[in-house]
């Protein structure tokens, strides 16, 4: 997710003519803990074709709660994506480097120095952005900074792995997820059909950590999925954002993971790292070129943009945690609030309204 933001804004403003280098950790591609999954309204934010690295698309979900209770419901449209990270993250990068942008991988950022002279007129000083998981490195970095970048966020945790089964199997998820609610209060699991293997994991409030291993036991238990090999078992950060919290200081901002735009539903944030993205590269373009002093309205556009919907999210979330079965049955007994969530996946309906 960090990934995507960062190549999406390389790419817009490579486009613009703005010179973007782009710093990777480690060498590209690599592997990255993430459910894998694009939802339609992200795809459509995105505007390109990246079926070159789609490992199936989602039309239906099995919803179970807890050991023996599950239903299965369809939708005529797609409603997800599904990818390994590695192979759509190298493909977002592959764009933003054709429009121009420098990638240096295998390149640990250790320190950030803020010049704080700056220069005025139309030689402007460059602007940093973040976008990784990692709030440790950047709360470090920007401690002693004007503003206080993402103090105190509220965080999430989720465990995932890559799990190897019979062909038989695998058709069986063909177009198909599996949802799991009730093992750990305030999270649920997945299971994402990946072509060759499952990408199976469960994500949770940090407070629930301590039962997250017991909780994905019992998501593999649930899909009779306990018996195969799992591989690549990862877990990563779920930071979610409050508004008033600083993403931006000074020349400095934050996109995605990195600013908190998690759903806090879903686990979600490759929709809000794009989005977050596309904001922060026309407030880049405006000061680059001298029509706006400051970042500033990057933060304003996203309080306005993006946290109405994260807000809506948070309050749903407080219902899954607390009446998880209460969810379940009202999904399971109408077709008519499954097609609701469906659209909300799609793109075409918003929590906020």
């Amino acid at each position: 997710m960090g990934r995507a933001g960062r190549a999406t804004l390389a790419h817009e403003l490579s486009r613009k003519g703005i010179d973007v280098l782009v710093l990777e950790k480690e060498r590209l591609p690599r592997y990255k803990a993430c459910a894998g999954g694009i939802t339609v309204k992200t795809a459509k934010q995105l505007g390109f074709d990246f079926s070159s690295v789609t490992r199936d698309t989602v039309r239906g979900a099995k919803v179970a709660f807890g050991i023996g209770r599950s239903f299965t419901k369809s939708y005529p449209n797609p409603l997800i994506h599904m990818v390994m990270r590695d192979e759509f993250d190298q493909l977002l990068v592959q764009r933003a480097c054709d429009a121009g942008a420098t990638l240096a991988d295998n390149e640990r950022v250790r320190q950030v120095q803020i010049n704080r002279t700056g220069r005025q007129g139309r030689d402007r000083e460059p602007c940093l952005h973040g976008a990784d998981r990692d709030r440790g490195r950047w709360g470090q970095e920007y401690r002693g900074s004007r503003r206080g970048l993402m103090q105190r966020v509220d965080v999430g945790i989720g465990l995932e792995a890559e799990i190897s089964v019979p062909g038989q199997r695998l058709v069986q998820w063909e177009g198909l997820m599996g949802l799991d609610l009730g093992h750990v209060r305030g999270g649920y699991g997945w299971v994402f059909p990946k072509k060759d293997h499952l990408s199976v994991g469960v994500g949770s409030p940090l407070q629930q950590a301590r039962r997250l291993k017991s909780g994905y036991q019992q998501v593999l238990k649930s899909h009779n999925l306990n018996d195969y090999t799992a591989s690549r078992i990862r877990s990563h950060w779920l930071p979610v954002r409050r508004k008033g919290m600083a993403i931006q200081s000074g020349r400095c901002l934050l996109l995605g993971d990195a600013a908190g735009l998690v759903d806090p539903v879903t686990g979600e944030g490759i929709y809000n790292a794009v989005g977050s993205a596309q904001v922060a590269a026309l407030v880049i373009e405006d000061y680059l070129k001298g029509s706006r002093t400051d970042l500033q309205e990057y933060e304003a556009v996203v309080d306005k943009q993006i946290m109405p919907e994260l807000k809506a999210a948070r309050a749903l979330a407080r219902g899954f945690a607390w009446f998880p079965g209460l969810v379940f049955d009202a999904v399971e007994s109408s077709d008519r609030l499954w097609n609701a969530c469906c659209r909300l996946l799609r793109g075409e309906t918003h929590m906020s309204r």
